[in-house]
C-alpha cells in the first residue's frame, strides 16, 4: 500500500482544521474577489494597527509604516488582484472553450477590465517600483498586448464547428456528400430491381443491395460516432463495417453482367462516390488523433496557457517581492518598536501569524478547489465520464463545478442516445430486411398477408393490428389480430373477417375548405402519408371497450407510387412492463422499410399469380383451336363430301 507523502498528510490535517473555523463556510460561499478583498482587508487593517501603535513609539517606525500602507501593501493587494482576475479570464476563456455558454463571455469581459483597471493601478505606482518590478511590469504590458487578441480568435473558433473541427469538416462535406451519393444511388439500385422478375437471381441480387446498403449505413454512422465523440470503439465499426462492406461490394461487382444496362451505369457512379468516400476516413482519423483534432483547443493550450502563465509568473514575482519588502519593513518597524514598547512588539508578531494564517486560508479556500476541480478535468478529459466534481461553495469555482457536472451528464446522455441509434441501425439490418426478403419466398397469400401484419406487430411490440387492402372504391379488412381481446380474423385462422369495408371518400368539412376522412385507415390510404398518433388520457380514442392510446398507419406503396394497401398497429407496449407507450419514430422509418420490401413481396405474389391465370387462359385457347381443326379436317374430306352428295339425291328421290 503507497504510505502518503509528509506533506500531504500535513496539508489534509491543515484543511480539517481550517473547515473548523467559524464562519469559514461563510467565507468559501463568497467571491474568489471578495475572499481576496477580505483577507487583504484584514491583513492591511492589522498593519494600520501596528502602525498606529509604531508612530507612538518612534518616528522612524512610523515612516516604515507609512511606506508599507502607501507602497507595498497597495501595490502587493493589486498584483494580487491581477492575478486573482487573470485566474478568472483564464476560466472564463476555458469554460466557454469546454461549454460555450454565453455567459462565460461576458464573464470573460468584465474579468479582462478588472485586469486592466489592476494592471493601470500598478502603472501607477511605477515611481515607488524598484528596477527589477519596474522590468517585470513593461514585461507584464507587453505579454498582455499579446494575449488580448487571443481570446476573441479563441470564441470565434468555438462558435464555428467547422473551423475548429478538421475532422469532422471533411465528414460534414466532402463525407456527406459522397455518402449520400452512394445512399441515393443504392436506392435508386434497390428499387430497380425490385420491379424486376422476382426470380431466384434477381432475389438473390436484391438481398447483396441490401446488405451493401445496411453496412455501408452503418460504417457511415460508426465513422460519424468517431468523429463527434473520439470514442475508439467507433472506429472498431467503422474498420469491421468497412470489411463487411468490401465484400458485399466484390458480391455486387461479381454479378454486374445480371444487372440492366441502368443498374450498371449506377453501379458506377455508387464505386466512384465510394472510393472518394474511402479517401476520407484515413484524413479524418489522422486529424483526430492529432493534437489538433480540436484548433480551439491547440490554439489555447501553446498560446494562451503559456502567455497567461508567464503573466502569472510575473505578478507572482511582483507580489512576493513586495510582501517580501512588506515583511522587512515590518521588521525594521517592529524592532525599533521593540525598543520602546513590548506591545509592539506583541501587535507584530500577532500580525506576521495572523498572515500567514490568512495565506494557508486563502490558499485553501482559493487554490484547493481549483487544483481538486482541475484534477477532475483531467479524468474528464482522458474518457472517465462519470468523474463529478465536488461543489465545495457557491463561487466561481462551485458555479464551475456545477458546470462540469452537467456536462459530463450531458456527454453520457449523448454516448446513450448514439448506441441507441446504433441499435436501431442494426435492427434495420439483422431483423427487418431478412423478414422483407422471408415474405417473397411465401407461396400462400393468405399466409403472405398474415406474416406481413403479425411480424410487423411484433418487431414493434404492438398489442393490435391490421392489414387492409384496397379493392375499388373500398378498403377492405382482410387480416385483423388483437391480442387483449384475443381476437384473430383472416389469413390461416379460417375465421372470417366480420368487419364492413371502408368506403375510400374524402368530405369536406361544414363551413371550411379543409377535407375530412371517416377513419384514420382511410385517411392515410388516399393521401398515401404515414400517420403515428399519440394518444394519451382524455384524448385516447375508445372503440367498444378498448381504449386506443397510440396508433401507427402506414400506406403499403409500390415503387409507382399506388397504394395497394394499409398495415395500421395499435396500442404500442414497452418490453417487460406491457405499458402502453407512443410508437417511436425511428421505428416509423423501420416498418416504412417493411413496407416497402412487404410491398413488393405482395406484388411479386400478385403479378406470378396474374402469369399463372395468363397460361391456363393461353391453354384452354389451345385446346379450342385444336378442335375445330380436327372438325375441318373431318368435313372438308372426299368421304364425307360423297356421303353428303348421296344424301343429297335420296332427299331428290323421295
Amino acid at each position: 500500500m503507497t504510505k502518503k507523502p509528509t506533506n500531504a498528510i500535513a496539508e489534509s490535517q491543515l484543511g480539517l482544521w481550517i473547515e473548523k473555523l467559524p464562519g469559514i463556510h461563510l467565507v468559501k460561499n463568497l467571491r474568489i474577489g471578495s475572499k481576496l478583498t477580505l483577507g487583504f482587508g484584514l491583513l492591511v487593517l492589522l498593519i494600520f494597527v501596528s502602525a498606529d501603535v509604531s508612530y507612538l513609539g518612534s518616528e522612524r517606525a512610523t515612516q516604515e509604516i507609512n511606506r508599507v500602507t502607501d507602497v507595498r501593501a497597495p501595490t502587493a493587494l493589486d498584483a494580487s488582484r491581477a492575478q486573482a482576475d487573470l485566474l478568472l479570464m483564464l476560466a472564463d476563456v476555458r469554460g466557454y472553450l469546454a461549454l460555450g455558454d454565453q455567459t462565460y463571455r461576458e464573464s470573460y469581459a468584465q474579468s479582462s477590465r478588472a485586469f486592466e483597471a489592476d494592471l493601470n493601478r500598478l502603472y501607477g505606482q511605477l515611481q515607488n517600483l524598484d528596477e527589477t518590478n519596474i522590468r517585470r511590469l513593461i514585461r507584464l504590458k507587453v505579454a498582455y498586448q499579446r494575449w488580448t487578441a487571443l481570446p476573441e480568435v479563441l470564441f470565434a473558433l468555438r462558435d464555428d464547428q467547422l473551423d475548429r473541427e478538421p475532422a469532422y469538416r471533411i465528414l460534414a462535406t466532402d463525407g456527406i456528400r459522397y455518402a449520400g451519393e452512394v445512399l441515393i444511388a443504392v436506392n435508386t439500385l434497390i428499387d430497380l430491381q425490385g420491379q424486376r422478375e422476382p426470380t431466384a437471381e434477381n432475389l438473390a441480387l436484391l438481398a447483396d443491395m441490401a446488405k451493401f446498403q445496411g453496412n455501408f449505413a452503418a460504417m457511415l454512422s460508426a465513422l460519424r460516432g468517431y468523429t463527434t465523440t473520439r470514442n475508439r470503439i467507433y472506429r472498431g465499426e467503422f474498420e469491421i463495417n468497412l470489411v463487411d462492406n468490401q465484400n458485399a461490394w466484390e458480391r455486387l461487382q461479381s454479378k454486374r453482367s445480371a444487372l440492366t444496362a441502368n443498374q450498371q451505369a449506377l453501379l458506377d457512379t455508387i464505386a466512384q462516390n465510394r472510393a472518394e468516400f474511402l479517401n476520407l476516413p484515413e484524413k479524418i482519423f489522422t486529424a483526430l488523433e492529432g493534437e489538433r483534432w480540436r484548433e480551439d483547443l491547440y490554439l489555447f493550450r501553446t498560446q494562451a496557457v503559456p502567455l497567461a502563465d508567464e503573466m502569472k509568473q510575473l505578478l507572482e514575482e511582483m507580489t512576493n517581492d513586495q510582501q517580501n519588502q512588506l515583511t522587512a519593513d515590518l521588521e525594521t518597524g517592529r524592532q525599533d518598536l521593540t525598543r520602546t514598547n513590548r506591545i509592539i512588539l506583541g501587535a507584530g508578531i500577532f500580525a506576521l501569524l495572523f498572515g500567514v494564517a490568512m495565506a494557508f486560508i486563502t490558499r485553501e479556500v482559493i487554490a484547493g478547489p481549483i487544483v481538486r476541480l482541475t484534477n477532475v478535468a483531467e479524468r474528464i478529459r482522458a474518457g472517465d465520464l462519470g468523474a463529478q466534481a465536488q461543489v465545495e461553495s457557491r463561487d466561481e469555482v462551485g458555479v464551475l463545478a456545477t458546470t462540469f457536472n452537467n456536462m459530463t451528464t450531458q456527454l453520457r446522455m449523448t454516448l446513450q442516445q448514439v448506441r441507441k441509434e446504433k441499435k436501431r441501425a442494426d435492427d434495420l439490418l439483422e431483423v427487418v430486411i431478412p423478414i422483407g426478403v422471408d415474405l417473397t419466398t411465401e407461396k400462400d397469400f393468405n399466409r403472405l398477408l398474415e406474416k406481413m401484419l403479425v411480424e410487423a406487430k411484433n418487431f414493434c411490440h404492438a398489442d393490435a393490428g391490421t392489414l387492409y387492402l384496397i379493392e375499388g372504391e373500398q378498403l377492405k379488412f382482410v387480416i385483423v389480430r388483437n391480442d387483449t381481446r384475443n381476437v384473430a380474423m383472416g389469413g390461416t385462422t379460417d375465421n372470417p373477417i366480420t368487419y364492413p369495408p371502408l368506403p375510400l371518400i374524402a368530405q369536406p368539412l361544414d363551413g371550411t375548405t379543409e377535407v375530412g376522412y371517416p377513419s384514420v385507415a382511410v385517411q392515410v390510404a388516399l393521401t398515401g402519408i404515414t400517420s403515428n398518433i399519440p394518444q394519451h388520457g382524455q384524448t385516447s380514442t375508445v372503440v367498444g371497450d378498448y381504449k386506443i392510446e397510440s396508433l401507427l398507419t402506414i400506406p403499403l406503396k409500390n415503387s409507382a407510387g399506388q397504394v395497394l394497401g394499409v398495415l395500421q398497429l395499435i396500442n404500442a407496449e414497452e418490453p417487460g412492463t406491457e405499458k402502453r407507450i407512443p410508437f417511436d419514430e425511428n421505428l416509423q422509418q423501420m416498418m416504412e422499410s417493411f413496407s416497402s420490401l412487404a410491398v413488393a413481396a405482395l406484388e411479386a405474389y400478385i403479378r406470378e399469380q396474374a402469369l399463372r391465370r395468363q397460361i391456363q387462359e393461353l391453354r384452354i385457347e389451345i385446346d379450342q383451336a385444336k378442335k375445330e381443326r380436327q372438325v375441318a379436317e373431318i368435313t372438308e374430306s372426299d368421304y364425307f363430301q360423297g356421303l353428303r352428295q348421296k344424301a343429297r339425291e335420296l332427299r331428290v328421290r323421295g
